[in-house]
């Protein structure tokens, strides 16, 4: 389908992207880690309801685009879509940077909206262009990008900003340089294969075929593609606990730098601590995933996600109620230790329980739950800070205890579709 002698060799597909995923989860982390203190530093009321908003209006503003970032990738080439990315985080982080108000803080916040959609055309790249045998050491490579920039992340921006090396407004600006040259390098170094030709009459896209006697709009292409992947139980079953989740993880993550704040930890400066516990708590919690996937494949995903939900729900708890450094870091390493094992468990499903006619369609829209979470738990922990911070918290805990119930009741779904042939492994 795509043949180009020139195209870059998959090792370097990888570095590129490997690259470029690590660089934009570090520059993200950084902005929601920081993002309380950020408002605090420039004297915005209401700080506790702000990150809520300024959470949600990031999805709300994506939420049209994810089914058309693989449509566009398709037609023009996922290197102008990946680029796309880097050069609007790099707007997204500049602007944020120079904001001194809420307002320039909110208008950078709605533009990352326009930066997402990248993660699943690097994955379909990486897989194109590694040879037989070598795809699931590629893919696996690339997973530890993400997980390597949100931890790493928090870490060497308190570091940064504690050591008085850079204030949060420099730490921002500096991300966009390095987004910049993020872009920079895919422009220069990364040859994708040849597209199919503009007049072929038909092209598959997310898996099924379209035949194209005049071409399509790329609207009318993802709605088909919608329909196409909710045409089977076990999508619904698998979106619904998705979403659940999502929904509880937005709901307590703009709260959780400000629950750190809360600690007595009055000799250590705010981003140094956020940094460091959320750091912490995702390494540790990206080490315990890695051993919970291997024993998901001998005792079954649905049991190993069934257990992260009952580790979430106290866990959720005791952050919201505990003052204790101790036990907040237990409760903070437990929390991020569920939400990892519960995301693969949900993708390692994807994976294994949608036959293989379904798989691509839903793979690629498998982050409508993170937008739909995105914006509906902000939104609600918002309006649950007029209990007090633990509000968020004890509307997650509620929100675990429903996905529970939802994981038990669609089991059956889940369970009995043929699993078709084995998928290689799936990152966010």
């Amino acid at each position: 389908m795509k043949t180009n002698q020139r195209q870059t060799p998959w090792q370097m597909v990888l570095i590129l992207f490997f690259i470029t995923s690590a660089v934009e989860s570090i520059s993200m982390s950084h902005v929601f880690a920081f993002m309380p203190v950020y408002l605090q530093s420039i004297h915005v009321p209401h700080v506790e309801t702000w990150v809520g908003i300024l959470s949600a209006i990031t999805f709300v503003v994506g939420l049209p685009f994810v089914p058309l970032w693989g449509v566009w990738a398709q037609r023009y080439g996922g290197k102008l879509v990946v680029m796309r990315s880097a050069y609007v985080e790099m707007v997204v982080l500049v602007t944020l940077g120079l904001s001194h108000s809420l307002l320039g803080i909110f208008i950078a916040m709605a533009l990352v909206g326009f930066q997402l959609g990248n993660t699943g055309i690097m994955l379909a790249a990486i897989r194109q262009a590694a040879p037989d045998g070598k795809v699931g050491f590629a893919v696996s490579v690339f997973s530890v990008s993400s997980s390597i920039g949100m931890a790493g992340g928090p870490l060497i921006g308190g570091l940064v900003t504690g050591l008085h090396l850079l204030n949060l407004h420099g730490l921002y600006i500096f991300d966009g340089v390095l987004s910049f040259v993020t872009g920079t390098m895919l422009l220069l170094f990364y040859k994708q294969p040849q597209l199919d030709s503009p007049a072929a009459p038909s092209k598959s896209v997310s898996g099924m075929t379209i035949t194209e006697p005049v071409r399509q709009s790329a609207w009318t292409v993802a709605w088909h593609s919608i329909r196409f992947t909710f045409s089977l139980r076990v999508t619904w079953a698998l979106f619904s606990i998705y979403s659940v989740l999502m929904m509880a993880r937005q709901m307590i993550n703009p709260y959780l730098p400000i629950a750190i704040e809360h600690l007595p930890l009055h000799s250590v400066s705010a981003t140094v601590s956020i940094g460091g516990l959320m750091g912490f708590s995702a390494v540790i919690g990206a080490v315990i995933t890695v051993f919970a996937g291997r024993i998901g494949d001998k005792v079954g995903f649905n049991r190993i996600l069934m257990a992260a939900f009952v580790c979430l729900l106290p866990a959720s708890l005791v952050l919201g109620w505990s003052h204790s450094v101790l036990w907040f870091t237990v409760g903070l390493t437990v929390f991020s230790a569920g939400l990892s094992i519960g995301g693969a468990m949900v993708f390692a499903l994807f994976s294994t329980r949608i036959p293989e006619t379904h798989r691509s369609t839903a793979l690629n829209l498998v982050y409508l739950p993170l937008y739909f979470g995105g914006i509906i738990g902000p939104a609600i922990a918002s309006l649950l800070t007029r209990m007090g911070l633990f509000g968020p918290f004890l509307g997650a805990g509620v929100l675990f205890a429903l996905a529970i119930v939802v994981t038990i009741v669609t089991r059956r779904h889940t369970a009995n579709v043929p699993h078709g042939e084995a998928a290689a492994p799936v990152t966010g």
